[in-house]
């Protein structure tokens, strides 16, 4: 009998859960496609409807992860790891490396993607399993079709849960294996010592495959001509002399924005230095979209239905692509910087230094375009490796000497000016460093090292275009944050219009520029080790590594030249950093907040433990140092702290304690162990006290968790303040009682609830300190009360002809 209503409940709520997800969740195309072995063998006298295999209550889960997407990913894997095996040439190994990573990664993100999808799916069938239970002899055969149904489901789900994880850690450390693979190519090629040009050796080699490389540059030259030749003929020239004339008129237009553009900005910006840098902003992506859309309009007419373009000269024209867009930047940035109007100059110049570097901009617009020739000629020409290695080595020879533009035209300047100025500060510096970069490039051309000077100039332009294109921007949002965004500021204002509060606005002003100054860092740190080449793909890829991290694997401790020298680097960079960062929230947030000094110590020290923690995991994971290899060191800890260590670590928490609940806060004035001072620091281990006699004692944290401390500054009720005030004996007290009590009800910002009190606290030297007591309204603050309740008596007192004086030893405590 106990057994009756589960019968009969099962198929109850079967029926139920059937009803509420068969209109959402049925597919009738599954349920023709897929018959369970039940419904197809066992005959049955029930209705038509009853008769026909019961509807999924879920879709099939192949229709997205198919076995033929499963057996493509597992195919692709094995390809790209059979093309990592192969032997390329010098010329090609870079891009096929660079193919094959990319395709890697394709692979684990994909494979991360149907994980993410199909993953649900099985909690849902295992839900399902446990709302049918466990198998019953009596239960109804649809129950049990069910179950067996959902189990055969959630097996293959579970199958393919496991190929789809396997897939991602393959791709995953293929993708890291090729990255160290490429890397180590790249060092190889960068060591490579060729014959040095200014010996015999070098020329006769250049002369051995002379024939062969004036072959190969003819054919690319005809190349060339003959699609120009079809461009220019027939219908097809009038397609390209109207790109030709659109390219003229957008460039025109370009070099022609300047002066609306600059209206524009002192229009709607306010005076001062953010509109020179909004103005160059604005005309450099201007110029960057201008010269690109210029250049891909020419080229696209040019190709349009022609024949003559192979994929050689395609291959050409998309590198020269590639650069065209940062001469644009570097032309519109020199027009900018070195503008004819001094008001529109980003950075503070005199004319003629202005005058002096207006060249330069043209120049190395000029040397980035050679440069996308020869990423064709070094990659792409098939000429031989010497032919290849004279034009990197005469790119690199004709480059080097503009460095010394720069500081050059700054240390004239500085000569011809009398007074110091900034430039003529930098000019010592940048002209050494630019100086030793020019004869180390110079002196590997010359020695037969030609790739590595030809690496080191162009690292060095990549990375002068970047570094100045982010300093734009970080003048830019800075400026913005101080000008525009401040409640004081127009936009800032309307915000606080809106009903936004007026320190959030301030505090999101500061910290919003911060955060992207922050990402602008990371941005040229991916730009710096992601190579020569500005890749945009290879650098999204380094800036999703910095931020989302990969896969770690288990590996042996690294002690190599570089990873000693980046564990001495970081502390150092580390130490410079925090104090950066401590400064900034010192000097520009904690302004716009309410929090007291005690707080504000709590956060820089918390702030400057967790960063050093964090500089020390950084160590750790460069030289390879993972938490399983660090289980004996925290073994002995556990073994050093339950003997020795007691004291030490019970100090460390009770640190963190006080500055998280801040039952003290420095200038809190205490008594603690018989010794009664103010705190003057807080740190992780112990608590500094001033005492009367000026000496400093050092209490353990232990101490104020442990027993029993008195806070002084806490008596006060928050936002009482008291203002005492000296008076002579002969005047009358009670009168300049009444007038104390009545000037501070008075008040505009004092409460009326407790009402201000007057009393007499002390007499010294034939007077007598009468001391009012009021409370600030709620959300003023205290100290700017109670100044204007002190201007409030000296003129009521001045009225009433009551002589006093502010005792100077008097002081008061405001919470």
């Amino acid at each position: 009998m106990t057994r009756q209503p589960s019968r009969i409940l099962v198929p109850a709520l079967f029926l139920v859960l059937a009803g509420l997800f068969h209109p959402l969740l049925s597919n009738p195309a599954v349920l023709a496609a897929e018959p369970t072995p039940a419904a197809a063998t066992t005959p049955t006298a029930q209705t038509p409807a009853a008769a026909q295999t019961p509807a999924p209550l879920i879709a099939d889960i192949t229709l997205f992860a198919s076995d033929a997407t499963l057996n493509a990913m597992g195919d692709e894997i094995r390809a790209i790891y059979q093309g990592s095996r192969k032997d390329y040439s010098t010329s090609q190994n870079a891009n096929a490396l660079s193919t094959l990573t990319r395709r890697a990664t394709a692979v684990a993100t994909k494979a991360d993607t149907l994980l993410a999808q199909i993953k649900p799916y099985e909690s849902v069938y295992q839900n399902f399993i446990d709302i049918l239970g466990k198998p019953d002899a009596a239960e109804p055969a649809s129950i049990t079709q069910q179950r067996t149904m959902l189990t055969a489901r959630q097996r293959d789900i579970s199958g393919r849960i496991t190929r789809l994880k396997l897939y991602q850690l393959e791709a995953q450390q293929l993708t890291q294996e090729l990255r160290q693979h490429g890397t180590a190519i790249q060092q190889a090629t960068m060591t490579q010592r060729f014959p040095t040009p200014l010996g015999v050796n070098f020329w006769s080699q250049l002369s051995n495959t002379a024939e062969q490389d004036k072959s190969r540059a003819s054919s690319l030259f005809s190349e060339i001509g003959l699609v120009l030749k079809n461009a220019f003929t027939g219908q097809h020239a009038l397609l390209t002399l109207g790109a030709i004339a659109l390219s003229g008129l957008l460039l025109a237009l370009h070099f022609f924005c300047h002066a609306p553009l600059r209206m524009l900005v002192s229009r709607f910006l306010p005076p001062g230095r953010i509109r020179p840098i909004t103005a160059a902003v604005l005309c450099s992506l201007i110029g960057v979209i201008a010269w690109g859309g210029a250049f891909q309009l020419l080229w696209n007419a040019v190709s349009f239905n022609n024949d003559a373009v192979a994929e050689d000269l395609s291959a050409l024209a998309d590198m020269v692509a590639a650069q065209v867009p940062l001469c644009g930047f570097v032309l519109e940035l020199g027009m900018s910087l070195l503008s004819r109007k001094t008001e529109w100059r980003v950075f503070p110049m005199p004319d003629t230094l202005a005058r002096n570097l207006r060249l330069f901009p043209f120049w190395f617009a000029g040397a980035l375009l050679v440069r996308g020739v020869l990423r064709y000629v070094d990659t792409r020409s098939g000429l031989g490796l010497l032919p290849i290695q004279l034009m990197d080595g005469l790119y690199t020879l004709a480059v080097s000497p503009l460095l010394f533009a720069i500081p050059r035209q700054l240390r004239l300047s500085a000569q011809q000016e009398d007074t110091e100025t900034s430039s003529a500060n930098i000019a010592p510096l940048l002209r050494t460093l630019v100086t030793a970069i020019a004869i180390l490039c110079w002196g590997a051309v010359l020695t037969g090292y030609i790739p590595l000077g030809y690496t080191i100039i162009s690292w060095v332009s990549v990375m002068a275009i970047t570094m100045t294109g982010l300093l734009l921007v970080s003048l830019l949002v800075t400026a913005l944050g101080s000008s525009v965004f401040p409640s004081s500021g127009p936009v800032g204002a309307h915000l606080v219009r809106l009903g936004l509060p007026a320190r959030l606005v301030d505090q999101a002003s500061v910290v919003i520029p911060g955060l992207i100054s922050v990402f602008l860092l990371v941005v040229a740190f991916s730009v710096a080790t992601a190579g020569a080449d500005f890749d945009p793909t290879q650098v999204s890829r380094r800036i999703q590594f910095i931020f989302k991290g990969q896969a770690s694997t288990e590996g042996s401790f690294n002690l190599s030249l570089d990873a000693m020298l980046l564990c001495a680097g970081l502390p150092i960079l580390g130490h410079y950093a925090i104090r950066i960062i401590k400064n900034w929230f010192r000097l520009r947030f904690f302004p716009t907040t309410r929090l007291d000094i005690g707080a504000q110590a709590s956060i820089l020290n918390i702030l400057s433990y967790s960063a050093w923690i964090i500089i020390g995991l950084c160590m750790a994971s460069a030289l390879g140092v993972t938490v399983k290899s660090m289980t004996w060191v925290v073994s002995a800890l556990s073994v050093g702290i339950g003997f020795g260590l007691q004291s030490i670590v019970q100090n460390f928490v009770s640190g963190i304690i006080l500055m998280a609940e801040r039952p003290v806060s420095i200038g809190d004035v205490v008594d603690i162990a018989g010794a009664h001072g103010e705190v003057a620091r807080i740190s992780v281990r112990s608590t500094n006290i001033k005492l009367a006699d000026g000496s400093t004692m050092i209490v353990p944290n232990s101490q104020f968790i442990t027993s029993a401390v008195r806070n002084a500054t806490r008596a006060e009720k928050p936002g009482v303040f008291t203002i005492p005030l000296q008076v002579p004996f002969t005047s009358d007290l009670h009168k300049a009682m009444n007038v104390i009590t009545s000037t501070l009800a008075g008040c505009e910002n004092v409460e009326a609830q407790p009402a201000p009190t007057a009393s007499i606290t002390s007499v010294a030297d034939g007077s007598a300190i009468l001391t009012g007591t009021a409370r600030a309204r709620e959300g003023m603050d205290t100290a700017a009360v109670r100044s204007q309740a002190l201007f409030a008596l000296w003129e009521a007192f001045q009225e009433n002809q009551i002589p006093v004086t502010v005792s100077t030893t008097s002081s008061s405590s405001t919470k």
